[in-house]
């Protein structure tokens, strides 16, 4: 039976967790998985927290196996999908069918973002030669690195470095998606490299780097308003993480799951709701409420993620980030054992979107009609169903939201969004506004 180990980053070291074994590799994530944590971690921490040592919230520490047809859904956070998928089947010589799925487990999700990682897949880029910018070639982690204008740019000589280090990527919840993206990392000379290319010791900061998804003018506007966005959702109150960094059609990421400490990196557990509600497939449309039970039982702080949650879909509703998935929203697991939502990310007018992206993830029909939530039934409805709900706080807060949209116009022309999308959006604003003061 083929198996592939199962890394978690622990105390400053990759350990070895768990063994993932399957019956038919034919199959891909629809076939029989079986998961199988080595005896010798469940024995040093069955006793210890289950938030940092688990590879997932729903499978604990535990001595019996996990027997689950579709496989667990924390794989397909690490298991390459969209643009990553694609250039790893290419690589391979696979054609993009569910039969492909484990081999690309096996090699491309050797450096998700996240703490997990399969072990098979990892690199040895000491081992690598790679070229620089000018073309010359350099082995392992004495290459030099780039300068950040080769990385905007797009050189003939990066695009090959990144490719052949496995910087371009589209695995984990943060980093799936169709728009071109690198893991990187800037060395302490200011200098960028593949993610795991340099030692840990020569790192200053993780960087996810992303493209326009493909070359039409509607495709740049997302990427540079995203850099913006942020900003309205941070002036508007809502947990985000660093500012990002526009330039040149690259959006710079700082990346919430990477801390550099003096002596050491720590690697916090990033899991999409996606993989937290158990959804085993891709573009599932999961229902919020079946989102927030995940939440209840992933999250530490239950009452302030539902609120963060609830305040997000308002705002995703009235700037048109209609790209509202599941794999958008995620669980941040700090190495303490503290498990949160992570900061906001994916966060853009994807209403511009030339393909015409429909709201993906809703409320139940009883609270949202045509994709318009009904805010006073749906707050009633938080309430009677989700009782670690502080009622209280959350119509404290939307009421200090609908009074921090007052001053929308003023907050997006400081965060530089395009005219037109202002236009727009204050139009989407004065139709929720006097909905969102009924609750």
């Amino acid at each position: 039976m083929p198996s592939l180990t199962l890394q978690l980053y622990s105390n400053g070291r990759w350990c070895d967790a768990a063994t993932f074994s399957v019956e038919d590799e034919t199959r891909g994530h629809l076939g029989l998985g079986i998961l199988d944590y080595h005896l010798d971690y469940v024995a040093k921490h069955l006793s210890e927290s289950r938030t940092v040592h688990a590879l997932s919230c729903n499978y604990s520490v535990s001595f019996s196996n996990y027997r689950q047809e579709p496989w667990p859904a924390f794989l397909l956070d690490i298991l390459p999908s969209g643009a990553g998928r694609r250039q790893w089947l290419q690589r391979q010589g696979l054609k993009d069918e569910h039969s492909s799925d484990w081999a690309l487990l096996g090699v491309g999700a050797g450096s998700p973002p996240g703490n997990l990682r399969i072990k098979e897949a990892v690199l040895k880029h000491a081992e690598l030669i790679g070229p620089d910018a000018s073309g010359l070639l350099h082995k392992g982690a004495i290459h030099p690195g780039f300068n950040r204008s080769d990385i905007i740019q797009r050189g003939e000589h990066f695009i090959e470095y990144a490719h052949q280090h496995d910087a371009a990527t589209a695995g984990a919840s943060d980093v799936q998606g169709e728009a071109p993206k690198f893991l990187l990392v800037e060395d302490r000379r200011g200098r960028w490299h593949a993610e795991g290319a340099i030692p840990d010791a020569q790192v200053a900061k993780h960087w996810l780097v992303k493209f326009p998804r493909g070359a039409t003018q509607s495709d740049r506007d997302i990427l540079r308003n995203e850099c913006a966005y942020l900003e309205v959702a941070r002036a508007l109150g809502l947990h985000v993480g660093e500012a990002l960094q526009y330039e040149g059609d690259a959006l710079f990421i700082p990346r919430f799951d990477r801390k550099v400490k003096p002596d050491y990196i720590e690697r916090f557990g990033v899991e999409s709701l996606c993989s937290a509600a158990g959804i085993s497939q891709y573009g599932a449309s999961p229902a919020h409420e079946l989102l927030l039970s995940a939440i209840t039982c992933c999250s530490h702080s239950q009452s302030t993620d539902i609120v963060e949650y609830i305040c997000r879909d308002i705002i995703n509703i009235i700037l048109g980030n209609k790209d509202n998935h599941a794999r958008n929203s995620a669980i941040l697991k700090s190495p303490t054992g503290h498990s949160a939502l992570s900061p906001l990310f994916d966060f853009a007018p994807m209403y511009l979107d030339n393909e015409g992206i429909a709201r993906v993830c809703r409320w139940h029909k009883d609270y949202e009609q045509a994709g318009q939530p009904i805010w006073p039934k749906l707050v009633e409805h938080i309430e009677a169903s989700y009782p670690t709900c502080n009622i209280e706080h959350l119509r404290a807060r939307i009421r200090t939201l609908s009074a921090q949209l007052e001053r929308l116009e003023e907050h997006m022309i400081s965060a530089g969004v395009d005219d037109q999308i202002i236009h727009t959006r204050l139009l989407s604003l004065a139709r929720q506004l006097p909905l969102l003061r009924e609750v």
